[in-house]
């Protein structure tokens, strides 16, 4: 302890001294570019070229699965689910403004009006040739049947039920169409339309269908859908007789979406988007969890190492049910207030498929992918995710997705379903698109 005072006075003046010479050096610097005409500015914000290259490298991984861990146990503690109206959902709303609210922004929670449906009863019998039981799966929204049920020859239609010709011999029965080429709303008001009782759907692969008419009032037939093996063995038997039960419910209510801005001031931002709400069957960690984690972590990444990036990370609700809640902002938002939007809907599926949305952004994303020796694919996903909202009115759209999932819409999609290199892929893509367009201030 004796040698304390002399050894803090040589440190001091040692300090004095380093002070000194930085100045010095800073000044001759500062005179230097000075003289070359270069602006002198401290601490100057990365450039547009050093963000696109440095914010995917920041985007980490084991940061994305501790939000898709989260999220589940939301699900666990709430039913194993996060569907809109339910209590797993509004755990799901209070988490990500937690996290936005972590990382320095300030979110906003946004109502919206929401028509809330529920299936009470879903029962099929193919009478004849065959009597057997059949599986059956409301559409959402659809109507319920007549008290008892209906029973009906089965007519299926001439072509994919797209066009008013394609149920010309459905008055009086229950028509049976095809999913695909269009939507299955569009189907049931062709089917509606000729005089059929009720619509039938399967699918062009095996697995159940989980589909949405898109509006409450789409259709005033029920529409069920039935596996690929029950549609085909209907559609090739002759005078099949088949009897529904459904009963639906529908209560008009609200749900939310979470916005927050990288800036509080007015101006042109870069709009990006996941949905947060599951379906009603699982707890939704591959469809959307693995969408609303990257934008998380992404939403972290950029108010540290780019806050002069106008972004406006969204959190949809109620995409599942027919995209209501990005459908309400984007009736509500100013179309020249956007540049662009960008969306992040499944990107953590087993199938190893990079997908580009296509539109004006596909040969950016494109682009990047085939610099790093990953191989890309286009989709097109029009009308089956929240682009579709912003198309609507003009915004110019892009995004990515990781392909179809065994568990898709299902009780198992879970963290452990989850492709992890895909998705740090994916995400790692995300962040190159928000740091390649979103403007400066």
């Amino acid at each position: 302890m004796c040698g304390m005072r002399h050894w803090i006075t040589r440190r001091r003046r040692v300090a004095v001294f380093m002070a000194a010479l930085l100045i010095v050096v800073f000044a001759v610097g500062s005179a230097g570019r000075a003289h070359r005409g270069e602006p002198v500015r401290a601490n100057a914000p990365p450039t547009r070229a050093q963000l696109v290259a440095s914010l995917p490298r920041s985007v980490s991984i084991a940061r994305i699965r501790q939000h898709l861990v989260a999220l589940e146990r939301i699900a666990g503690r709430h039913g194993g689910t996060r569907v809109a109206g339910s209590p797993g959902y509004a755990a799901s709303v209070v988490y990500v403004q937690q996290a936005l609210a972590r990382a320095g922004y300030r979110p906003r929670v946004a109502p919206f009006p929401f028509v809330e449906y529920e299936e009470l009863v879903e029962r099929g019998l193919e009478v004849t040739p065959v009597r057997r039981g059949i599986e059956l799966e409301a559409i959402d929204y659809s109507p319920s049947t007549p008290p008892g049920g209906i029973q009906a020859r089965i007519v299926s239609s001439s072509g994919n039920g797209c066009s008013a010709g394609d149920f010309a011999q459905a008055r009086g029965r229950i028509a049976l169409a095809e999913r695909g080429t269009c939507f299955i709303a569009e189907k049931a008001r062709n089917a509606q339309a000729a005089g059929a009782l009720a619509l039938l759907v399967f699918a062009t692969q095996p697995g159940p269908i989980n589909a949405t008419l898109g509006d409450p009032d789409a259709s005033e037939i029920p529409v069920a859908a039935v596996e690929q093996s029950v549609g085909r063995s209907l559609s090739a038997a002759l005078d099949a007789v088949v009897r529904i039960e459904i009963v639906t419910r529908k209560r008009r209510t609200s749900s939310q979406n979470v916005v927050a801005d990288t800036q509080e001031q007015r101006g042109r931002v870069l709009l990006v988007g996941a949905h947060l709400d599951s379906v009603l069957l699982g707890p939704g960690i591959n469809d959307n969890g693995t969408g609303v984690a990257a934008l998380l972590e992404i939403a972290r990444v950029v108010k540290k190492r780019g806050p002069q990036m106008a972004v406006r990370f969204a959190f949809w609700g109620s995409e599942e049910f027919g995209l209501f809640g990005s459908r309400a902002y984007a009736d509500s938002v100013p179309r020249q207030e956007l540049v662009a939007y960008l969306n992040f809907d499944m990107l953590g599926s087993r199938e190893h498929v990079r997908a580009v949305y296509e539109g004006p952004y596909a040969a950016l994303f494109h682009g990047y992918f085939r610099r790093r020796g990953l191989a890309t694919e286009r989709i097109d996903l029009t009308g089956r995710s929240d682009n579709h909202s912003f198309e609507q009115i003009g915004v110019p759209t892009g995004g990515l997705f990781a392909g179809g999932d065994a568990c898709y819409h299902l009780a198992c999609d879970r963290v452990g379903a989850v492709d992890f290199r895909i998705l740090e892929q994916l995400a790692a893509g995300a962040a190159f698109g928000v740091a390649s367009l979103a403007p400066h201030r």
